[in-house]
């Protein structure tokens, strides 16, 4: 068997080599993930133009300027009559600036409810850019489509005429990805 001892490796130039110089950061590798999760409900009653945050977040710090951040979210929402939609928001806020990357338009969902409801998975993500190494918060929005009635996120089947008592979760999860 060989091996190999060394007291240090440098660059030509005397310093430490940084994963760059080793070639660690290679394009398209996974740099770092960080992911969050929400376990309550939250209940919104009709608001059609603002926007309120969900309390499912995520904050990431670039390794690097030039990444690549892959978001995704997953949940459930439900609306308490059947043509409103919950309208779905990624938000970035990076050094005090808030900005939306991704919205929908509308959901098509996977139910609906003999009270007239319609609710189902939620599934939203975006490839956004780095702004910078300072740390980047991405977080959920959600807004009424009509004001028809309530919209909740991250159901609780027994608060909506589901039939058990499950506890639902909520993901978000952002992926740093070398240029």
């Amino acid at each position: 068997m060989s091996e190999i001892r060394v007291d240090a490796i440098k660059t030509r130039a005397g310093a430490v080599p940084t994963a760059n110089d080793l070639g660690l950061n290679i394009i398209g590798t996974i740099v770092q993930v960080q992911s969050g999760q929400l376990d309550t409900q939250l209940t919104l009653n009709t608001n059609k133009t603002t926007k309120t945050d969900t309390g499912l977040s995520v904050t990431i710090t670039p390794k690097y300027s030039n990444s690549k951040l892959f978001v995704l979210s997953t949940g459930n929402t439900y609306s308490s009559v059947y043509n409103d939609n919950p309208l779905h928001y990624i938000i970035r806020t990076v050094s005090g600036t808030a900005t939306s990357v991704a919205a929908t338009d509308y959901i098509t969902y996977n139910s609906s409810s003999s009270a007239g409801g319609i609710g189902g998975a939620y599934v939203q993500s975006v490839m956004d850019s780095a702004q910078s190494t300072a740390a980047h918060e991405y977080k959920i929005q959600i807004r009424s489509d009509t004001d028809g009635g309530a919209i909740y996120f991250n159901v609780n089947d027994t608060n909506n005429q589901g039939t058990s008592d499950e506890a639902q979760r909520s993901t978000i999860m952002v992926m740093e990805i070398a240029q």
